[in-house]
């Protein structure tokens, strides 16, 4: 089990912020921080700051959420284990939490490494699968490994890119790559038209016209939701599989959209980008939070007021991407205390499991945490 770089980042920012929990608390002369609460989404981690008249409170796990329909979802992304004693095969799987409930519902699962895993077993009858906890031979004939990096949640939908390595004995590396966007609300695969709505046709007709080199060809379904200045963009990215280069992706100049209904939520969590990256800020309800980042892309977090006054809360773990409010309108008392619960039980457990509630079971999963 792998541990991410940005997990091991986090350990290490949570002592600084928590350090700083009361930042800004008025002293007499020393004026308090703007009210503020928000949750700020950094790297695969969320910070909860709150700032009043006693000063700025804050705490960090190693959560990735979602937030659309007026409720929060935690998104987690779980080995999918298909080894045999001769084959090491590990797919990957997407569940989305729903932080009141706590149920957990499968939004992705990846078919290639499951079709491989099929085709062994069709190949070595003889051979049944691994029972959990079982290890395969060190040196197996047949090694696939699949690593699914979640992207930025924009609303219902979230991107992502799957990348998996296949090794057989005395034959060359093979890798396959594409993206593509999860629909959060229905659990199943984005198509363009859901994201873009009547823009899709033109979207898709400017893509192709990028060209395609013979090795990649144009796919729909591999694309991403990004941002050009502030506004929605479609990513294309032509898959790859094959040896070598052939396997990679090949990304094409993103195609900006007009802004879809979907998109007025979202535009109020994006940041406005300042000084070639080095600065992002949010304004809202009458104060800004602001993201410096240093040369080992790291970010110093920090409160500012109408006056331009800044109080210090502390480093996260970057890049930043989005924040949720939670002042205004303000957290009613069933999702507070699921975001505080999810919090808590994320810090528990740690960056690499996490628990999800099927059919009535709990179950505890180890999770990947790779980016």
């Amino acid at each position: 089990m792998h541990q991410s770089f940005l997990s091991r980042a986090l350990l290490l920012a949570l002592p600084v912020i928590a350090g700083c929990r009361d930042a800004g608390r008025s002293t007499g002369s020393t004026p308090a921080p703007p009210a503020a609460e928000f949750v700020l989404a950094a790297g695969d981690s969320a910070f909860w700051v709150t700032s009043d008249s006693a000063g700025i409170r804050s705490r960090g796990a190693p959560l990735e959420l979602a937030r659309y329909g007026g409720r929060f979802f935690e998104l987690y992304v779980v080995d999918d284990d298909h080894s045999f004693q001769g084959a090491d095969l590990i797919g990957q799987t997407v569940y989305r939490r729903d932080l009141r409930t706590g149920d957990s519902v499968i939004v992705f699962t990846d078919s290639l490494v499951q079709k491989i895993a099929g085709e062994y077993a069709r190949e070595h009858p003889d051979e049944q699968p691994l029972d959990p906890g079982e290890q395969p031979d060190e040196d197996p004939e047949l090694r696939a490994t699949a690593t699914l990096d979640l992207g930025t949640a924009h609303g219902p939908f979230v991107s992502y890119s799957l990348h998996t390595d296949v090794e057989r004995e005395r034959e060359p590396l093979w890798h396959s790559s594409r993206r593509g966007v999860l629909d959060l609300r229905t659990g199943r695969a984005a198509t363009l038209a859901d994201v873009a709505g009547p823009q899709a046709a033109e979207v898709e007709k400017s893509a192709r016209a990028m060209g395609a080199p013979a090795h990649h060809p144009f796919d729909p379904r591999s694309f991403a939701i990004t941002t050009v200045d502030g506004s929605p963009a479609i990513a294309y990215a032509l898959p790859g599989s094959g040896e070598g280069d052939d396997g990679h992706l090949v990304p094409l100049t993103p195609v900006r959209i007009s802004e879809p209904i979907w998109w007025r939520d979202v535009a109020t969590s994006l940041p406005t980008t300042f000084a070639e990256g080095s600065r992002e800020v949010w304004r809202h309800n009458g104060y800004a939070v602001v993201v410096r980042y240093d040369s080992t892309g790291d970010a110093t977090l920090a409160l500012r007021d109408s006056t331009s006054r800044e109080w210090k809360v502390g480093r996260v773990s970057g890049p930043a991407t989005r924040i949720y409010w939670l002042d205004r309108p303000a957290l009613d008392g069933a999702t507070r205390h699921a975001l505080a619960r999810a919090f808590s039980e994320a810090a528990g457990y740690g960056a690499d499991s996490r628990v999800a509630t099927l059919g009535g079971k709990r179950k505890v999963f180890l999770a990947s945490r790779l980016r």
